[in-house]
């Protein structure tokens, strides 16, 4: 999108926002980029010379913190795409508000130096959202546990039919819902559903007319949790 002239003094301390994102190895592209792009659009930054500045002012500023699993600068090789730079460390990641999570492998497991910077900073966190399977890579770490939470469907089918869904037992699924939010996790379905929860995030958490120009210059209208065009995927699958 070309970008009009600026009409507004950047201002790094308006509504500033902390935002960590965990790469992790062969992480699903989509599930990162659809929803760090979308949120990016709400911000102040992005909105300047294209909204009003009484729009532009209420935006949020965002500061985005790529942090690799194995706490280090080496690239991070996703599904498709180029390589992504880490940008911090775990010792060096700042305080956060909030922390996604992208989906990779099915039986992806965090090392252990990523799994206790997943539950240290968890108290501090005021949301962290996973997208596509990165809830199966959260619920490794305990904090699921008793709560209800939604993931890719084929993938949880399959965790299923080649006798894997014990360990991940501990974790309500939820088999017709886009997205889901139990306290402050967010968690979305499949892939595409990530933009959904990132635009239901804005909607809880955005001003509206920030939300609405957003919407507008992104041309994307969010689906709802529900229905969920997809949840034929775990009929007569047993989750319990």
């Amino acid at each position: 999108m070309h970008l009009l002239p600026s009409r507004l003094a950047a201002n790094t301390t308006l509504n500033a926002i902390q935002f960590g994102v965990l790469l992790l190895k062969s992480y699903q592209f989509q599930d990162l980029v659809g929803p760090v792009d979308y949120l990016n659009t709400h911000t102040h930054s992005f909105l300047d010379g294209i909204a009003p500045p009484a729009i532009v002012a209420k935006a949020p500023n965002i500061t985005w913190h790529y942090i690799s699993e194995y706490n280090d600068f080496s690239p991070i090789t996703a599904s498709s795409g180029p390589p992504q730079i880490p940008t911090t460390t775990f010792n060096q990641t700042p305080t956060l508000d909030y922390l996604l999570i992208p989906g990779a492998d099915i039986y992806h497991t965090f090392p252990v130096e990523a799994t206790k910077f997943i539950q240290a900073r968890f108290p501090e966190l005021k949301g962290l959202l996973t997208v596509c399977v990165g809830s199966l890579h959260l619920s490794r770490t305990g904090l699921l546990d008793g709560r209800r939470a939604a993931t890719n469907k084929v993938a949880l089918r399959l965790t299923v039919e080649q006798g894997q869904f014990q360990q991940f037992r501990n974790v309500t699924w939820v088999k017709d819902e886009r997205f889901v939010r139990d306290g402050k996790i967010w968690s979305s379905s499949g892939v595409t559903a990530g933009i959904d929860l990132a635009a239901e995030f804005a909607r809880v958490n955005f001003d509206p007319e920030v939300n609405q120009v957003a919407s507008e210059a992104f041309e994307y209208k969010a689906n709802p949790a529900q229905p969920d065009a997809f949840a034929y995927i775990l009929d007569g699958v047993d989750l319990n």
